[in-house]
């Protein structure tokens, strides 16, 4: 199968294109290697070869989707039989900060591939949404069948794509399959997230501050969920949305003390929740696990020192982090 993964080197994407080739199929990537205003070069750089190094694939389209012409000479090539979408700002608090940029990246980029997957006679498109479109959990376990109301731009815009993706089956006859995830995390990731933040943070200052220490996130290993979006590429299930987490949502809290056990050191300090996200929890991922027959695997107790005696072992940690000399690089936990 010909498989087009647009953001074929970010996190999920890197992981979902090492599955898909070691399945034998044939992977392209779209990537335009953007940082989003937010990634250093001395992280990004380097973190991205090693993205390059597990991905294999068959053929490199570098540019922005948001080039029409480009796009349009990239499937003209390629061909694809399906593609993954997940070519996409991070999170929230980027979206926030470069609202017009995102938003050409997340609605009319999207517009554009979408028009292209009809052209070129895509069999499905698989979509990179999230847990934020559902807005507050309100102390609630949502399944699918719960209606979005997400309270970010972010959410919105992710939402926004559901909808369009909807339209595009309704109106075109395009196949897709709507993806949420939440809370990932593993190796080969930039500090960009909960537990890495966690984990620069104790490494250079000897304290993590947790933001609401009630809150919980359905904490998802990177691995587990390219497992999600290679299956929903592969086999023939076609316009449905999954939630596609570990299904087991954990304090933010206990991430810390993961942190703090395994480092044998660490000062937990507690403020507020961050109103300007969404309460969550877990999501219930009980219809994928079902029609897509995986069950997620990897709790945070093993995850997270995975993460962690990956980033010791990373030399441009040590180079430009001023990280405590009781953690030298290569130390294993």
């Amino acid at each position: 199968m010909r498989i087009l993964v647009l953001g074929g080197y970010g996190f999920i994407g890197s992981y979902t294109c090492k599955l898909l080739k070691e399945q034998g199929h044939t992977v392209g990537i779209v990537d335009c290697y953007h940082q989003y205003y937010t990634f250093p070069n001395w992280e990004y750089q380097p973190i991205l070869s090693q993205r390059k190094e597990i991905t294999r694939t068959d053929k490199e389209y570098i540019g922005q989707i948001e080039n029409l012409q480009f796009m349009e000479q990239t499937f003209e090539d390629f061909k694809p039989d399906r593609v993954i979408h997940v070519a996409t700002y991070p999170n929230a608090k980027m979206v926030k900060r470069n609202v017009l940029d995102a938003t050409n990246n997340m609605i009319t980029a999207t517009a554009y591939i979408l028009d292209l997957c009809v052209k070129h006679k895509v069999e499905k498109i698989v979509y990179a949404s999230s847990s934020m479109a559902y807005g507050e959990f309100n102390n609630k376990v949502p399944d699918e069948t719960v209606v979005p109301k997400p309270n970010t731009l972010y959410g919105s815009y992710k939402r926004q794509v559901e909808i369009m993706c909807k339209i595009w089956h309704r109106e075109h006859d395009l196949n897709y399959v709507i993806m949420r995830p939440s809370a990932v995390y593993g190796t080969r990731d930039t500090i960009t997230r909960v537990i890495s933040k966690l984990l620069k943070s104790v490494l250079t200052t000897g304290k993590m501050n947790v933001q609401g220490p009630d809150n919980k996130l359905d904490f998802s290993y990177v691995e587990d969920v390219a497992e999600y979006f290679t299956l929903a590429t592969t086999n023939e299930v076609i316009n449905e949305t999954f939630n596609c987490t570990r299904g087991n949502g954990r304090k933010i809290i206990e991430a810390a003390e993961i942190i703090k056990s395994k480092l044998g050191t660490g000062e937990i300090t507690t403020t507020p929740h961050d109103p300007f996200y969404p309460s969550r929890d877990t999501l219930n991922s009980d219809k994928a696990k079902t029609m897509l027959n995986f069950n997620p695997s990897v709790d945070i107790e093993e995850g997270i020192p995975k993460y962690i005696n990956w980033f010791l072992g990373q030399p441009f940690y040590f180079e430009n982090l001023d990280i405590n000399k009781q953690f030298p690089l290569g130390m294993k936990i």
